[in-house]
């Protein structure tokens, strides 16, 4: 296998060879900096060298700003709840909710008209009267009739949207 980030300095197996702790990646020859003068490259390639080094130290930068960002999940510590815990959270998020008015709190739906929860007699709910085949035309021309009365709505343009307020 091996690790990419280690920060620990582990020598090789007493063989010299390989194993799981062996680094994958050569931290010298990871890091990649272009230290370019105009001396070395003389007035010719003076320039195109500077334009190098700039993207690379922006490259680096970007760099560094990113690793800066980047949140450690591994390193943080694992917090679990203690029962003493987990009851004062209850007993807290229970005073709340019961300090919050009754019409604030949404209505709950019947069970009986939810086919996707746990309904212990689920064949009393579909073996009910279907609805009557009057009210199903019923919603359907209602239906037909609001379709038709959006689709013939149109706005009149009377005056201008933006008004210029003086602004020169």
């Amino acid at each position: 296998m091996g690790c990419c980030c280690s920060t620990e300095q582990e020598s090789l197996s007493q063989d010299g060879e390989v194993n799981e702790r062996t680094r994958l990646i050569d931290p010298v020859s990871n890091v990649y900096q272009t230290n370019a003068s105009s001396s070395e490259y003389g007035n010719h390639y003076s320039s195109s060298a500077t334009k190098k080094s700039d993207e690379q130290t922006a490259l680096n930068r970007i760099l560094q700003q990113t690793a800066s960002n980047i949140i450690d999940v591994g390193a943080l510590e694992c917090h679990t709840l203690e029962q003493h815990e987990y009851i004062e959270r209850v007993r807290t998020y229970n005073q709340r909710l019961n300090m919050v008015p009754p019409q604030k709190i949404p209505n709950r739906v019947h069970p009986e008209a939810q086919l996707l929860c746990d309904v212990p007699a689920v064949e009393r709910i579909l073996s009910a009267q279907p609805i009557l085949l009057a009210d199903f035309n019923l919603m359907i021309s209602s239906t037909q009739k609001v379709v038709a009365a959006l689709s013939h709505i149109k706005v009149d343009h009377k005056e201008d949207l933006v008004v210029p307020f003086g602004i020169p």
